[in-house]
């Protein structure tokens, strides 16, 4: 590319000449930190907020813990025994099917006979 050829960012050169000028200097909040609701969210993060999407995994979460809450009342009844076993694999592999979408520090651990009451807390 020659220097005839060379892309001039407008906008970048109007801030330059801005800033030579001086007209950052006397700007009111100089030197203090920005309002939190400034910080609080990125457009995009926003935008997403309310329109009221929800990611796929928490709508999972949802149902794994409903999932969970019957397989207890099925142990506390001592009803259907004979099918808590398979219960726990397809709940098992929806954890699985969870902590391959979700975000890592919301990751769940599988669930046993023995500690699934203790891992429903966690669904909460």
């Amino acid at each position: 590319m020659s220097d005839n050829e060379k892309y001039v960012d407008w906008l970048d050169e109007i801030v330059k000449r801005h800033e030579k000028e001086g007209g950052f200097d006397n700007l009111p909040g100089i030197g203090k930190p920005l309002p939190k609701e400034h910080l609080k969210d990125d457009l995009l993060t926003t935008v997403i907020k309310r329109s009221g999407y929800k990611p796929d995994w928490l709508s999972k979460q949802k149902k794994i813990f409903d999932k969970l809450e019957h397989i207890v009342s099925q142990i506390k009844s001592e009803e259907h025994t004979s099918i808590i076993s398979k219960l726990i694999n397809e709940v098992n592999y929806e954890i699985k099917q969870y902590n391959l979408g979700c975000p890592f520090a919301m990751q769940k651990n599988y669930v046993t006979r023995e500690n699934i009451e203790q891992q429903l807390l966690f669904w909460k």
